[in-house]
């Protein structure tokens, strides 16, 4: 399940005036990289994180039953899914999202906000890291998400798979499924 989105670029081609991927209140902030926001950002993560009284909008999840109180800025830097659903929406506005792995979606969201790579590895399990990786397709994230679940998936699951000598076709299945085309150019 993927959501159809266009796949940011950020940079700007000699025809263009700047990129089509910027969110619609970032304009006035051009020519700050946004990597630069980002950790800006994810420094004051902790304190903004389901923080009703300054939230953009009231997220739901199908399958979850509480709101996630969420921040746009947070969002659409760092998904290109939320990049294109948030386009109509306004402050105060209620969301609803349907994803592969509704159990997964916390701690991704988390590390949205505090981008803590340890933190949301720890939260990987055996169990859960192939639906983690469903979201990260699902909501178009970039290398660094998909770099922390291939990590974990090389050095835990890939690791004990070989350790059980196990030649399950599945496990071919995943790591090529994991290590697609988009992927293998991201970890160039």
């Amino acid at each position: 399940m993927h959501a159809s989105a266009v796949v940011c670029d950020e940079r700007v081609t000699e025809n263009q005036s700047q990129s089509p991927c910027k969110a619609r209140h970032f304009k006035a902030i051009e020519g700050i990289p946004s990597t630069y926001i980002l950790e800006k950002l994810h420094q004051l993560g902790p304190r903004y994180y389901g923080d009703k009284s300054t939230a953009f909008a009231e997220l739901y999840v199908e399958g979850i039953d509480k709101p996630f109180w969420v921040h746009e800025e947070y969002l659409v830097l760092q998904s290109v899914f939320f990049q294109e659903t948030l386009q109509n929406v306004t402050s105060g506005d209620i969301i609803t999202i349907t994803l592969p792995s509704p159990d997964t979606f916390e701690h991704i969201l988390q590390y949205l906000y505090d981008g803590d790579a340890d933190k949301w590895y720890d939260t990987l399990t055996p169990e859960n890291y192939f639906g983690v990786w469903q979201n990260i397709e699902s909501l178009g994230l970039g290398i660094e998400a998909r770099a922390i679940c291939l990590t974990y998936y090389h050095s835990e699951i890939k690791k004990k798979n070989l350790n059980d000598d196990d030649d399950d076709d599945d496990d071919e299945m995943i790591d090529d499924d994991m290590m697609d085309d988009d992927d293998e150019e991201c970890i160039r």
